[in-house]
């Protein structure tokens, strides 16, 4: 569903502005309670999270972080959480498997640059508060809309690279 996102951003809105009308009516001050048990929710959250890739994905935790694949590289199944982070995925040169081979990267803020592959199908899913994205020299920025972009006759490939990002602001760049 495309519109989780915006479900989700909107839901939290709501609900801010609700603690901020109780803080303002009543005088009860919820901003020192709430703020722990998000931190105890996030906490549980990355502990409990559902499993979004199969068993030996490699699984990537920095609060700030550059990731340089722009030599020979193996694609492999792999989650990146950062907040901060740098991404330069350069897939001509890698070593693309067979089948689908699935990325995904979270964060606050990612600057990111991918450069399609000639003989694989790339498929790039954008989620976020505010991100630009850069397509084949084509530019549009987005807010609170999901992006999507599909090498063509992705579906037929042999072999098939899914990246899904999800960040609050974010820059991508696909060539």
């Amino acid at each position: 569903m495309k519109n989780r996102t915006a479900i989700f951003v909107g839901s939290i809105l709501i609900i801010l502005g609700m603690i901020s009308i109780i803080d303002a009516l009543f005088g009860i001050n919820l901003w020192s309670l709430l703020f722990p048990l998000i931190l105890i929710a996030l906490g549980f959250f990355i502990i409990f999270r559902p499993k979004a890739l199969p068993d030996g994905t490699n699984v990537n935790f920095r609060f700030v972080g550059e990731t340089d694949k722009t030599r020979e590289w193996n694609v492999e199944p792999a989650e990146y959480w950062n907040f901060v982070g740098d991404y330069k995925l350069d897939l001509t040169k890698a070593n693309i498997p067979y089948g689908e081979t699935n990325i995904i990267i979270n964060g606050f803020v990612n600057d990111v640059e991918i450069v399609s592959p000639t003989d694989a199908g790339l498929n790039v899913l954008a989620r976020g508060f505010v991100h630009s994205t850069k397509i084949k020299g084509y530019k549009e920025d987005h807010f609170l809309s999901p992006t999507e972009y599909k090498s063509p006759e992705y579906s037929l490939q042999p072999k098939k690279v899914r990246i899904n990002f999800s960040s609050f602001v974010s820059d991508i760049e696909i060539d």
